[in-house]
């Protein structure tokens, strides 16, 4: 095994993770009798620590490798889900969401081969809700969460061991002052940096709220698990499809048209019971989010300044949490007020947005 696929390995491991704790605080916090915008407040507190580190520890990153933050992200992850484990009332979820959010500002988007990255990504798609739906049936909500802690650590004691392994060759940074206000000169990299911010807060949202949805339509812990499955297993899919794709098209009409696709399937997902049909629709809501996903990671890497492209990662996901605290809150609250249907409409509106965004990038 490479370097880059080990790596990207055990950042896949601390990733399902990250992405089975949203399927069962969402349950979970259901369970407990919290509502939707209970919910929207509870996916942005994923967000908080992100928006605030990102970028400072990108440029962390920069400077001393890949390494520590990467052990204590993944650190920061199971600790979470101990937390969880142990305390399993309504606040202490909010402390799951924020321990969960530091390990993801640390651990992060820290492969440069962004291609490999995005399999990775996929295959936690798959695992993280498929292992949180049928571990919620069958063990309940807090014995899933002391199954996510064990995610990390494989993470965590291979990257104690190997100090050499996330040693990588960058070119020298220009001997000048760093401010992450620079980088906002350079429109097409700002550009792509916000439509992978809208894009990634309407993925983030999708995962969080299908699971409130089902809850609302009363279908069982594993059935939500295999609908996130199958989102996940496009996302998968189309990865192969994309080299074919942008030798047809623009880059930027590419991800316009992945977007529109994805929210017209989430504008016909509410009104559908079964099941086969919402695997299919899920399916065609992956194949536009999972396109969208690789094309502006590699836009945002392209367009980054020779030696700050950590700093620029930072940037990506501060603006990316940014829209990961604004749109939960907005649609957690119209929810409650229109009903779970609506969640899925306005994610339907943001990903529309963002696709005419798309187009719009030099």
């Amino acid at each position: 095994m490479s370097r880059i696929t080990l790596i990207t390995a055990l950042h896949t491991s601390v990733h399902a993770a990250f992405l089975g704790s949203k399927v069962v605080l969402s349950l979970l916090a259901l369970k407990l009798g919290a509502d939707t915008s209970m919910v929207g407040l509870l996916i942005a507190c994923y967000a908080v620590p992100p928006l605030l580190l990102a970028v400072p520890v990108g440029r962390l990153a920069d400077r001393i490798g890949m390494r520590a933050p990467m052990m204590l992200g993944a650190a920061f992850v199971a600790s979470a889900m101990l937390t969880g484990w142990l305390w399993g009332a309504l606040p202490a979820l909010f402390v799951v969401a924020i321990l969960v959010g530091i390990g993801f500002a640390l651990e992060g988007n820290r492969t440069r081969n962004y291609s490999i990255l995005t399999i990775g990504y996929s295959i936690s798609n798959i695992l993280g809700p498929m292992v949180a739906g049928y571990a919620i049936e069958y063990e309940g909500h807090q014995a899933t969460l002391l199954l996510f802690a064990c995610f990390p650590l494989p993470a965590i004691a291979i990257l104690g061991l190997h100090r050499a392994l996330t040693r990588v060759n960058l070119p020298p940074a220009p001997d000048t002052p760093r401010r992450a206000t620079d980088l906002l000169r350079n429109g097409p990299l700002v550009r792509t940096i916000l439509v992978s911010g809208l894009q990634m807060a309407a993925w983030e949202l999708y995962i969080f709220f299908v699971p409130v949805y089902g809850y609302s339509i009363g279908l069982a812990p594993s059935v939500i698990g295999t609908v996130l499955a199958s989102f996940a297993v496009a996302t998968f899919v189309i990865r192969f499809a994309i080299p074919v794709l942008t030798r047809r098209m623009r880059v930027q009409t590419l991800l316009a048209l992945a977007m529109m696709t994805a929210a017209a399937a989430c504008m016909v997902f509410p009104f559908i019971r079964d099941v086969h049909a919402l695997w299919a629709v899920s399916f065609v809501i992956g194949l536009g989010m999972g396109c969208g996903h690789p094309l502006s990671l590699t836009l945002s890497f392209e367009r980054s300044p020779a030696g700050r492209s950590g700093e620029a990662a930072g940037l990506r996901v501060t603006a990316t949490n940014l829209a990961r605290v604004a749109v939960p809150l907005l649609t957690g609250l119209f929810g409650a007020l229109l009903g779970p249907a609506a969640l899925l409409w306005l994610n339907a509106m943001v990903l529309a947005g963002t696709g005419y965004l798309a187009r719009r990038i030099d």
